[in-house]
């Protein structure tokens, strides 16, 4: 029996170690031909049915590696982009080779970006089914300029989409990003939010609180190289709008930059034709720093969307590192978020409909499809009562300063502003009731903004310790489910006792879009323990979805250590609520 018991103990081992390995082969990002235009390498394999080829113009401080050391040509092959300052402003462009859209005949879904782990197929069209980097170069500046005004004018869009990416993001990773949000948010014949340009600063590409401390310092040293680069956009570049997209930590450059930028910019620019769209998501700012600074946006009259979640995990980190304790611009804070009563401001409150925004690591798909869709409603300025969203207000209050709150459950009167996926079937979305206003004399109906009753305020944390029963709707098509229990142990990895909770929680008859796991742990231990501790349970959870058929590529597994209390204790205390697991799975139909 021992001997039996002890073979079973070693498969078991094997397997886990086996599944470790297999989730945390490496990613490719770079296509086996890389150095080649993307529309060559498409021509010459004949998919140009099945993959798209978006060029991305990009400015970055990183330290820039070519294959000319001299970087006397005015048109070189990058080799890098690292994670350090190069003490100048670097220009040039990439080729970003996209699988085309299932509407489109393509393989992939809106939002996601499907990347090879291990080593690329050899097989062209499995080729087609992934995303690549397939070229970059760095211009010089009169270069720079000419084909970015040459890809405006045949665009037809007049506008450019300004991406600037977060904590934990490396330069590959972010031009790729770039590409896939301008592709993703226009709408082929319909609507198109501009060519795609990005802005990289040199963050390190790296999850840990050693890499968000340096991350933030080499965030804030950013800005006046942003700030170069947005006098390029605006005095060599003719266009008449600037579509601008900030996330998570890439919000501190860009506050920073704008407010040096806007202080002076109708002196030395004097452009009155020019507009600004910003939407800064989930942002790692504090409020106090952006409220100095909006006051001298008006200069740029720009309209300005605040997305906030109490359920983005940059913004977490952000909480555990700082310790001023000062409420960041991208959180909602239950009902309480950042609100300036101004016409050319709106907050939405993205808490409801998803776990983070935009996400913070390399499994994570930007494809949450509440967020891109009412962000290309954002730029197109459609009006919030044809949108997905209720009115709110500020902590609940009749008399608070409104914002709104996305709601994937309101049919929206503008259709391209639906919170479903339109490769898929939406279902029979519920239509919330009539709402009955009371009109003043002397106002016309079509002066009254009618929109649905607020839903009730959402949780503030998404690792909330877990409740004693789940029952998942799985009729419910587009709704994740969310599966949570306690761990009694993190010793040894035994899944056992939960193997009910994940057996009720997962249909293995329903495709799957992604699993996202996630482990915590008490104090008890060192914080490198228990982060190894908490990553190990995490991939034995992966190992298990993968055991019954579920492709490795759409899961992410991580462990939070003990970064994430539900119960805030003093170091080396045993809480049983403190150890716990998350799985949130979403299903394609």
């Amino acid at each position: 029996m021992v001997r039996w018991i002890l073979g079973i103990l070693v498969v078991a081992i094997a397997a886990a170690i086996a599944a470790w390995f297999w989730l945390n082969r490496p990613m490719v990002i770079r296509h086996p031909a890389f150095g080649t235009d993307c529309t060559d390498l498409v021509s010459d394999a004949n998919l140009n049915s099945k993959v798209d080829c978006i060029r991305v113009w990009y400015g970055t401080n990183r330290l820039i590696l070519t294959d000319d050391a001299t970087r006397d040509g005015d048109t070189v092959n990058v080799t890098e982009g690292l994670g350090e300052s190069g003490d100048r402003l670097s220009l040039g462009r990439a080729d970003v080779w996209l699988p085309k859209l299932i509407e489109q005949g393509g393989s992939r879904t809106r939002g996601e970006t499907p990347h090879v782990q291990g080593s690329a197929p050899d097989d062209a069209n499995k080729l087609a089914e992934y995303v690549f980097l397939t070229r970059i170069t760095a211009n010089g500046r009169e270069t720079f300029a000419t084909t970015l005004q040459g890809a405006i004018d045949s665009d037809r869009s007049d506008s450019v989409l300004l991406f600037i990416h977060g904590f934990n993001v490396q330069f590959d990773e972010a031009l790729v990003r770039a590409a896939q949000l301008s592709n993703d948010l226009s709408r082929e014949n319909r609507f198109n939010v501009g060519v795609p340009v990005l802005y990289s600063w040199p963050s390190a590409g790296a999850l840990s609180l050693e890499d968000y401390q340096g991350d933030r310092s080499r965030s804030i040293s950013a800005a006046p190289y942003l700030e170069e680069f947005l006098d390029i956009l605006t005095e060599d570049i003719s266009v008449s709008r600037i579509n601008i997209i900030a996330h998570s930590m890439g919000n501190r450059v860009l506050t920073q930059a704008l407010e040096d930028y806007a202080r002076d910019y109708l002196e030395r620019h004097n452009r009155d034709d020019l507009e600004f769209r910003i939407m800064l998501v989930a942002a790692d700012v504090e409020r106090d720093i952006f409220n100095a600074a909006n006051g001298v946006f008006d200069n740029l009259d720009a309209n300005v969307t605040i997305y906030t979640s109490d359920t983005d995990r940059a913004l977490h980190i952000s909480s555990i590192v700082n310790t001023n304790e000062q409420k960041r611009l991208g959180d909602t804070d239950t009902n309480r978020p950042y609100i300036r009563p101004s016409q050319n401001y709106q907050t939405i409150d993205a808490t409801a409909v998803t776990t983070e925004l935009f996400g913070i690591g390399h499994n994570y798909y930007s494809d949450n499809p509440t967020i891109l869709w009412d962000m290309m409603c954002t730029i197109r300025e459609t009006p919030p009562q044809n949108r997905a969203l209720e009115v709110a207000r500020f902590g609940d209050l009749p008399n608070g300063d409104q914002y709104y709150r996305i709601n994937s459950a309101i049919n929206p009167n503008a259709s391209e502003c639906t919170l479903h996926r339109t490769a898929f079937p939406a279902g029979d979305a519920p239509i919330p009731p009539a709402v009955e206003v009371e009109v003043d004399e002397g106002v016309a109906e079509d002066e009254i903004e009618i929109m649905p009753e607020a839903a009730p305020a959402p949780p503030p944390r998404s690792m909330a310790p877990p409740a004693q029963s789940y029952d998942p709707n799985p009729a419910d098509a587009f709704n994740p489910v969310l599966i949570e229990f306690l761990v009694a142990t993190y010793d040894e990895i035994d899944l056992t006792p939960n193997w009910n909770t994940l057996e009720n929680g997962f249909n293995p008859n329903r495709p799957i879009q992604s699993i996202q796991i996630l482990a915590a742990s008490d104090t008890v231990g060192s914080a490198e323990e228990n982060l190894a501790r908490t990553q190990a349970y995490a991939n034995a959870i992966a190992a298990w979805f993968i055991a019954r058929g579920v492709d490795p590529s759409v899961i992410s597994a991580q462990g939070l250590g003990e970064t994430e209390l539900a119960v805030d204790t003093p170091d080396e205390t045993a809480e049983p609520l403190n150890r716990r697991a998350a799985v949130l799975i979403t299903y394609l139909n």
